[in-house]
């Protein structure tokens, strides 16, 4: 099966978290939380639509302004997530900087701020200087915040050292998958068309015609025949992102709120489990509570970040104390 999300932690499992994940067959990304990073081409941040916050501690926000120094000039609008605050932040950031030559930029940054039962929406835009444009309140009932034609974002509100830290879920509404023997079978080639029909049936559109590409010489065929002829639909794929949590009652029951059988989970591991008690006052998780965790939420891979630089040359007691509850692979990914 062919990934539908493409991910990667920009920094490995050290230092600042940041999560990057291309979507497969488009020109845009998400990035889960937005500390220092260098490794990020100029392309790739300017392919972000989405930025998901999880607290707004330094090592997890400081990169939002490289992020617009790179997207200052384009077009399409930069959606932001985050906890309680984050407009207030955001703003602050914009409106430290002077804009007086920026009329004519048509960059729009949408500030999306999750509560409990609501998402408060900020919108500031570059040609009136990031100064606050609009806002608005969105009821929100469930994890749902975003949704795309080939994705969508979940998050509940964690605790972190008695501030709000969103845990994040990015999900596939459903997979297509497309038969190759059908498909050599039809004597259709592969192509862009391929991706259209794609499309097609995630809008629900299927009746619209296709030109494809066949051994004889291209074709018009409508989309709903085309998926009946080659298409399986499975479940969808899915990445969840969870740090900067204590290992409580509290944030465990949150966390099952966005679900189990997660494809990749993305979770720190800052601390060993011999200063679990220290863990539990600072706010963090031990490696030995990632893997409870990540059996617990069922995820196919689960994926260390975030290790305190006390552990960094004890990484091998991190990966034994994650498969603790865990299979471990050659690689060092949990399974």
């Amino acid at each position: 099966m062919r990934p539908s999300f493409v991910s990667r932690l920009v920094n490995g499992p050290f230092f600042d978290p940041v999560l990057y994940v291309r979507i497969a067959n488009e020109k845009r990304a998400v990035m889960f939380d937005c500390g220092y990073f260098q490794t990020l081409a100029d392309r790739e941040l300017l392919a972000l639509d989405t930025i998901c916050i999880s607290h707004a501690h330094m090592n997890h926000f400081m990169g939002f302004d490289s992020v617009l120094r790179t997207v200052l000039h384009r077009k399409e609008p930069l959606n932001v997530y985050g906890p309680e605050g984050i407009i207030r932040k955001v703003l602050s950031k914009l409106q430290s900087y002077t804009w007086n030559l920026s009329s004519d930029y048509a960059l729009e940054i949408r500030i999306h701020e999750i509560l409990p039962g609501q998402v408060n929406i900020a919108r500031a835009r570059a040609a009136a200087g990031f100064a606050l444009c609009s806002e608005e309140v969105v009821p929100r009932t469930g994890a749902l915040i975003a949704a795309a034609q080939r994705y969508f974002i979940e998050a509940v509100i964690l605790d972190h050292a008695g501030i709000p830290c969103l845990g994040y879920a990015l999900k596939e509404p459903f997979h297509i998958n497309i038969r190759k023997g059908a498909l050599t079978k039809k004597g259709y080639k592969a192509g862009t068309w391929l991706g259209k029909l794609k499309s097609c049936i995630l809008a629900g559109n299927t009746g619209q015609i296709l030109r494809v590409k066949t051994s004889s010489g291209d074709r018009e065929i409508p989309a709903g025949e085309l998926k009946e002829e080659l298409v399986v639909i499975t479940e969808g794929q899915s990445i969840a992102y969870v740090t900067d949590i204590a290992f409580t009652e509290r944030n465990r029951s949150a966390l099952a709120i966005l679900g189990k059988g997660f494809g990749r989970l993305y979770i720190e591991t800052f601390y060993l489990d011999e200063l679990r008690g220290l863990a539990l006052r600072r706010g963090h998780l031990t490696a030995a509570q990632a893997g409870k965790i990540a059996a617990s939420m069922k995820a196919g891979q689960a994926f260390p970040m975030h290790v305190s630089p006390r552990f960094h040359d004890r990484m091998d007691e991190i990966f034994a104390e994650m498969t603790g509850t865990c299979k471990a692979s050659p690689d060092g990914i949990i399974h």
